[in-house]
């Protein structure tokens, strides 16, 4: 356990840690029998305990309906959601356990799937099946699962229409037809329009725990469209690749005393079947809901006459922020201000409608069931978030739920020092703005992504723009430009185009940055003349116009973009650029630095740490330089701009093979440019240590070292 939380500091150290992390949690738990601690072995007193991963292997064990239907209620999210040390032993170890549960899940979702007479709630049963595929959309077999219940209690046509959608995710993600065992459940589909319940077969229960009280719900079952039998559920994929989730590293004392605890519960519970890993998405997708149908209710009355599409507003609500451990009015008023703050910052964003700060603060104080919450408010997502100060620590941690599955399907932890109260709470709540932003728009891009309304189309534009690589920018485009097929005066699609004409101007995946540009400027004037206030026109104006004859125009966008958002944090980062183009690399770093700081997991980041870099080559810090250069290729091997640096930064460090190397990879990517055509693409303004560096290490006949 040593080792799992504390793998890199000496044995002793890790020992003094964990010793010093169970004093603390006997404190916090008040109960010093709890915890038994005897040499080298650590043990809970299990008579003592419970903990719902038991629950839930008890119940998905047995042949109860509504202890099978408890057990899909229990599995709310991964194994330890939202606990993140940044220890390579616990990572590993963490995704072991998350992979067997998950599987758990798989195992309870076949037993939905095939045993009809052991569903209580068909609902509840394609719910849990979602849920699943919430970890990974591509599994086939799964996929089958969900295919079957959808038939069973949907009906043929359901069943149909998500396979249909699958074979199309299978063919524009991986370049695949759907497999044979699927074709022939597809074949057995189409052939069958009613059957009668197969017998319930006799199996024996598995006790439930003392310390389980189960109360069955008053739930009725349909009667069956379609009773598939012997349909064959292939063993999972055990070569199936795994991908850990990174989160920001923490490794406080009290962190650690409870991931011990969780250790010690998973190494206890009762064992699962072995099952393959694996691949949990960024963020699992919730459910389809019914109450989308209604979103025009989001529009005000100025909005409502306007031809953009509906199912491109978000309702959320932002429930006040609790305080945890303790403390004096103060930090609940600190808490209050964060949700008043976050609740105003998200309701300028165009894409979402946040439900007011009166009808929110209702719930305070309460003991809050998210389902109950979102059906009262007919919002899609709900934000939880608390708030603790440990000496002069604050420490924010926010989840959003999906409130039909109770599901966690984003959450975040924000450390800051709180001696700049103000500044502190600015930087957090702008922020966490930022990043539910954009983490949302790929959820919301799936949950849409068969629909073909142009609100839906240019939700699933935006999602393929989060990757920076031009086969996602063409993707995008031709998204946008379906959707205004569809509906020409769709705002959000319209900025789409202009965005993906700036971005390819900007960031030069293809040979015509100057056109895409002038396209970009057209298309987003014409923009801000009907809608003079939208942050998105602003930026991806400013983005476009960020050349030196036109800077001094694009510094003004970009600052109105903050004006109106201020938690754009792709702005920061653009007006840092502006700076360090301009002859103030170090004005400029700041905002850079700001723009990472308050958004750390961007897709743009690699975009920024170029900025970074490219401000440290102007200062003469090559090394610094490099460090940037090498963590934007990193984060994006295909962008030039990145590579463009680092064969600058090589060659004016003397270090030639590196250079000459790097300059060949730069070739590949603009292979229809001469030596000099390279160096005036990537060498941005003449007299700049890139453009100086990219003439040394290309066309040396052309100029000296800087």
């Amino acid at each position: 356990m040593a080792a799992l939380l504390w793998g890199d500091c000496s044995d002793q150290q890790a020992r003094q840690s964990l010793r010093q992390a169970l004093a603390v949690l006997r404190k916090e738990i008040g109960n010093p029998a709890f915890l038994a601690a005897e040499g080298d072995l650590i043990r809970f007193n299990v008579a003592d305990w419970t903990a719902d991963i038991w629950d839930f292997e008890a119940f998905a064990r047995s042949a109860d309906p509504d202890h099978l239907a408890e057990a899909a209620r229990l599995f709310t999210g991964d194994v330890m959601a939202g606990l993140n040390i940044d220890e390579d032993g616990f990572r590993d170890w963490l995704g072991v356990q998350r992979t067997k549960w998950q599987n758990a899940l798989g195992s309870l979702c076949n037993v939905f799937a095939t045993r009809p007479e052991l569903v209580s709630d068909p609902h509840l049963a394609i719910a849990t099946i979602d849920r699943l595929l919430g970890f990974d959309p591509l599994r086939e077999d799964w996929q089958r699962l969900a295919i079957i219940c959808s038939a069973r209690y949907s009906g043929k046509a359901e069943a149909l229409r998500r396979a249909a959608q699958f074979a199309e995710a299978l063919k524009s993600e991986l370049g695949v037809a759907p497999e044979r065992e699927t074709r022939e459940l597809l074949e057995q589909i189409r052939s069958q329009e009613t059957a009668p319940h197969a017998a319930p077969p006799v199996i024996e229960t598995v006790p439930t725990p003392p310390s389980i009280t189960v109360v069955a719900p008053d739930l009725h079952t349909p009667e069956p469209e379609i009773a598939l039998t012997a349909i064959p559920i292939p063993s999972p994929d055990a070569s199936a690749p795994r991908r850990r989730w990174k989160r920001p590293s923490g490794t406080a004392i009290l962190r650690g005393a409870i991931a011990a605890v969780a250790i010690i519960a998973a190494v206890i519970a009762i064992e699962v079947d072995d099952l393959d890993p694996i691949k949990p998405l960024f963020g699992a997708i919730g459910t389809h809901d019914p109450r989308t149908a209604q979103l025009d209710s989001w529009r005000s009355p100025a909005d409502r006459a306007q031809t953009q599409a509906k199912s491109d507003l978000i309702p959320i609500a932002i429930l006040p922020f609790a305080v945890v451990g303790g403390g004096d009015d103060t930090l609940q008023l600190r808490a209050d201000m964060l949700t008043d703050d976050l609740t105003i910052m998200m309701s300028r964003l165009p894409s979402f409608r946040v439900i007011s700060r009166q009808t929110a603060r209702s719930f305070q104080g309460q003991v809050q069931d998210v389902a109950r919450i979102g059906t009262e408010l007919q919002v899609r997502y709900i934000l939880e978030g608390s708030v603790r100060l440990q000496e002069d620590l604050l420490r924010v941690n926010v989840e959003l739920i999906n409130p039909v599955t109770r599901q966690v399907i984003w959450s975040d932890r924000v450390d800051r020092d709180g001696t700049d109260r103000q500044g502190v709470r600015d930087e957090i709540v702008g922020r966490i703005a930022r990043e539910l932003q954009f983490d949302l728009m790929p959820i919301e891009g799936l949950r849409l992504s068969k629909n073909v309304d142009a609100g839906a189309l240019a939700y699933r534009g935006w999602a393929a723009m989060s990757a920076i690589d031009a086969g996602s920018y063409s993707q995008a485009l031709g998204l946008f430009q379906q959707a205004l097929q569809r509906e020409p005066q769709n705002l959000s699609a319209q900025i789409g185009l202009g965005a993906y004409h700036a971005r390819m101007g900007a960031q030069m995946f293809d040979n015509d940055s100057t056109g895409h540009r002038k396209e970009a400027i057209r298309i987003l004037r014409q923009i801000l003349k009907d809608a003079p206030d939208s942050s998105s026109a602003h930026y991806y104006l400013g983005l476009a116009l960020n050349k030196l004859p036109t800077l001094p125009e694009s510094m003004e966008h970009l600052r109105r973009t903050i004006e109106i958002n201020p938690s754009d944090a792709s702005a920061y980062g653009q007006i840092g650029n502006g700076l360090i183009r301009s002859g103030k690399p170090a004005e400029g770093l700041d905002y850079v630095r700001y723009a990472m700081r308050l958004s750390p997991r961007d897709p743009v980041m690699p975009v920024w740490l170029e900025f970074a870099g490219n401000a440290e080559l102007e200062r003469g810090d090559y090394n610094a330089a490099i460090a940037y250069f090498q963590r934007s290729a990193t984060l994006s091997p295909t962008y030039p701009r990145a590579l463009a640096g680092l064969v600058a930064a090589y060659a004016l460090q003397g270090q030639k093979e590196a250079s000459e190397r790097l300059a060949e990879k730069l070739k590949q990517l603009a292979p229809k440019l001469d030596a000099n055509q390279l160096v005036k693409q990537f060498g941005r303004q003449d007299g700049s240590r890139l453009h100086a560096g990219l003439e040394v290490a290309l066309a040396p006949h052309n100029a000296p070292l800087p």
